[in-house]
């Protein structure tokens, strides 16, 4: 019934026609009286809720403050992430480039070195601990991609005798020192004592990289019988240096930067010409160190005569230091006959260190006597230091002057224990931890 009742209220909603609130109220208590069904008695009032007081002037002042400051925000912003410390080219390096021809058992003219001679050459380079690095290394260095060590080396042969593989890329290989051969079109795959594509994509496979040494090999500055003006010496020099490398390169399948000018003549307006075709370095045969602002056109090269050792001494030695045979080169952790450490280091070798600005430390009082004026020390980037030295306990020191931004830092000490030996080279590298070094101390 109490359902027929709320029915017959909706349908009279919907025609509009619904009476009074308080009529429908008091009908639906008698219709519920008359059911036996009490009405649920209507909720109390909710009590009213307190006004809060006015804000006096000082408090709306206040309370303006408040809401147009910083101190609603976050009272310890968050810690910032360091950004990694940027990159720090070492343009104090120095590398010395090394020129070869042919190789045979036995010597006996300027373009050729008996394999003996060849090899004593390179185990000197292996014992002095100086690293070989690739041309390609070095020219990433002089664009400013990545550093190379303070001094190095890069071995290069010119012409492409069969000699280089027969005796030089096996001792090559064995150290595992990469190397560059320049090569001229029309002395490639011939026959006779030229070697063959296959023993040249043997040896890039293992080290070797290819440069162009022009078509004929003829001197670019010698005009040709069929150049009869300007216009076609100029063309026949522009053959010369793109012919070359474009046959190599379509032979090789690989792109070819470097040029080894013939007899290493050449002239500004030479130079020119191959940088415009595209080389990015052009080597020579003067005598002389590649820094890094070296013009790229210009690389110096010491071309080892035969089996003279003249120009490989002045290729191996560095600022001054003997060159690589008539320096000791003493590896680390050299013990003395008792078995002790011979040289106390500090930094350790390859050890990783937190400290941005390490004192560096080499106590030589194993050693026995020193001759304090042959003391040198040479540091990645800096070259050569000033250092203390104390007589008493024998130690070396020096301290970086400022905070290093390289992850790697290589260190060179040399010292003669008697004024008629020889130096002795002791060489190590250490690695800093360049985030430890942005963490706050603990």
């Amino acid at each position: 019934m109490l359902r027929s009742v709320l029915l017959l209220s909706i349908a009279l909603l919907a025609l509009g026609s619904l009476p009074s609130c308080k009529r429908i109220e008091d009908k639906l208590r008698r219709l519920a009286e008359q059911s036996g069904v009490a009405p649920k008695p209507p909720p109390p009032p909710k009590p009213a809720e307190p006004a809060e007081p006015a804000l006096t002037p000082e408090e709306e002042a206040i309370e303006k403050k408040l809401q147009d400051s910083a101190m609603l925000s976050s009272a310890a912003p968050e810690p910032e992430i360091p950004a990694a410390p940027a990159f720090e080219l070492n343009k104090s390096a120095i590398v010395s480039v090394l020129g070869y021809h042919d190789f045979r058992d036995r010597g006996g003219s300027p373009m050729l070195i008996a394999a003996p001679k060849f090899r004593e050459q390179m185990q000197a380079i292996k014992d002095s601990k100086i690293p070989v690095i690739s041309l390609n290394e070095m020219m990433a260095w002089k664009r400013g991609e990545k550093n190379i060590p303070e001094e190095s080396i890069v071995i290069t042969m010119d012409d492409g005798w069969e000699g280089v593989y027969t005796y030089a890329y096996p001792v090559l290989r064995e150290f595992n020192f990469p190397f560059t051969v320049y090569l001229y079109k029309k002395y490639v795959n011939i026959g006779g004592r030229s070697m063959s594509w296959d023993q040249l994509k043997e040896m890039m496979a293992h080290g070797c990289e290819i440069g162009s040494h022009s078509v004929s090999h003829e001197s670019l500055k010698k005009r040709p019988k069929g150049a009869k003006n300007d216009a076609d010496f100029q063309q026949w020099i522009v053959g010369e240096l793109k012919d070359s490398r474009d046959f190599l390169e379509q032979n090789l399948k690989i792109k070819i930067t470097s040029f080894a000018y013939p007899f290493g003549i050449f002239d500004d307006s030479i130079m020119e010409t191959g940088l415009q075709v595209g080389y990015e370095s052009l080597v020579t045969v003067n005598g002389q160190k590649v820094t890094w602002d070296t013009p790229n056109g210009k690389i110096g090269r010491y071309i080892i005569h035969g089996d003279n050792d003249t120009n490989f001494k002045l290729a191996t030695s560095f600022r001054g230091r003997g060159d690589v045979t008539s320096n000791k080169f003493l590896v680390a952790d050299a013990k003395n006959d008792k078995g002790e450490q011979l040289i106390q280091l500090t930094p350790k070798p390859d050890a990783v260190i937190a400290e941005r600005r390490p004192l560096i430390e080499a106590d030589l009082k194993k050693i026995g006597t020193i001759v304090p004026e042959s003391i040198k020390l040479r540091i990645a980037g800096l070259g050569t230091v000033p250092v203390n030295y104390d007589p008493a306990t024998m130690v070396v020191r020096f301290q970086f002057p400022y905070k290093l931004h390289r992850e790697e830092c290589a260190v060179s000490l040399s010292f003669q224990r008697d004024a008629a030996q020889p130096a002795e080279v002791v060489s190590w590298r250490f690695k800093i931890d360049l985030a430890a070094a942005y963490l706050p101390a603990p």
